[in-house]
């Protein structure tokens, strides 16, 4: 998972366009979807291998099936070096593309700073794809059971105990880190790494204490044995990880958070044909095969309807401007 893990969330570049209302017949099994002859694409924003690509290919094989038409799953990781600007318009171009992303991504990526629109307007929700949670983690080495044991620890050791990494310095994370320092009373330090690897690795190091990163990106590193998950961010426990409790569970409510994966398309497209592709991919979403392949990499399949997406968008651009402004964050712009 998301490198098995989330390994760039810097990932706007992940936006496809639907144009053109005659590309997408009616949704129903082997409906067409796109030009005559051209694949589906599904892009990712993030670098090959990891959880989020993995979540697309579960879900690609079931669309194949429903368009009769091949899919291909592109990942594309976001870099000021890279020509991201260049690759954007040449998808918001195809009328057969869709976007796989985070909520976390669009809300906390500063709009135009890698590329030439904004996420927050130039998106269009199709569907919830599922919901996610954050996660801490510590190497089992530590010897610390829970997350109690975790702070009882860091208050009564040295400072460089509070050194609390994450696996990409996407401003999300920072914040959580703040929300835990918070509600647990202790100063941290937030180090950043540039993949939950390199977090391992500093982990293993003893460089930091502990790690923050979503649970789907922390997974497998959870279940090599070396590291251990004491806590995850949602209103109930994670699927996968039914033997971890929640913050809320452990007495900090104020640490629920709880975001979502979603299909988005360009705003500049054909209402009739973004609504097509919404009722494309909820039912496929609620296959139980899909279901339970999504929550063994970290995601709870929740598709809703475009309306519903939408709505739930726009609440959580509100949460994230409201969550930033009670730590003297400054949203994007």
């Amino acid at each position: 998972m998301m490198e098995k893990a989330l390994l760039r969330r810097r990932s706007l570049l992940v936006l496809g366009s639907l144009c053109g209302a005659s590309l997408i017949l009616p949704s129903r099994v082997h409906a067409q979807a796109g030009p005559p002859g051209k694949a589906l694409r599904i892009l990712v924003g993030f670098s090959a291998g990891g959880g989020a690509e993995q979540m697309a290919r579960a879900i690609a094989p079931r669309l194949e099936l429903r368009t009769s038409r091949h899919v291909t799953v592109e990942n594309k990781a976001s870099d000021k070096n890279e020509p991201a600007g260049e690759f954007m318009s040449k998808a918001l171009t195809e009328g057969s593309v869709v976007a796989f992303l985070p909520t976390t991504t669009i809300a906390m990526t500063p709009p135009r700073e890698i590329f030439p629109f904004d996420s927050r307007s130039d998106l269009v929700p199709l569907t919830m794809a599922g919901t996610f949670q954050v996660a801490l983690i510590v190497p089992r080495a530590a010897n610390l059971a829970t997350f109690a044991d975790y702070i009882a620890w860091l208050k009564a050791g040295p400072p460089e105990r509070r050194r609390l990494g994450t696996s990409s310095a996407d401003p999300y994370l920072k914040l959580y880190a703040m929300m835990i320092a918070r509600e647990c009373g202790v100063d941290l330090e937030v180090v950043p790494h540039k993949t939950s690897s390199r977090l391992v690795a500093a982990l293993k190091a003893g460089s930091v204490s502990a790690g923050i990163s979503s649970v789907p990106t922390l997974l497998d590193h959870n279940r090599d044995g070396a590291m251990k998950i004491l806590m995850t961010s949602g209103a109930k426990r994670a699927t996968v990880l039914r033997d971890v409790a929640t913050a809320a569970e452990l007495g900090f409510p104020n640490l629920e958070l709880q975001e979502w994966y979603g299909f988005f398309a360009s705003s500049a497209s054909p209402p009739a044909v973004a609504a097509e592709w919404s009722r494309l991919l909820q039912p496929i979403l609620l296959e139980p095969e899909v279901v339970a392949q999504l929550a063994t990499l970290g995601l709870d399949a929740a598709p809703t309807t475009q309306e519903e997406a939408t709505t739930l968008f726009k609440a959580r651009l509100k949460i994230w401007a409201e969550k930033t402004a009670a730590f003297g964050m400054k949203m994007p712009e």
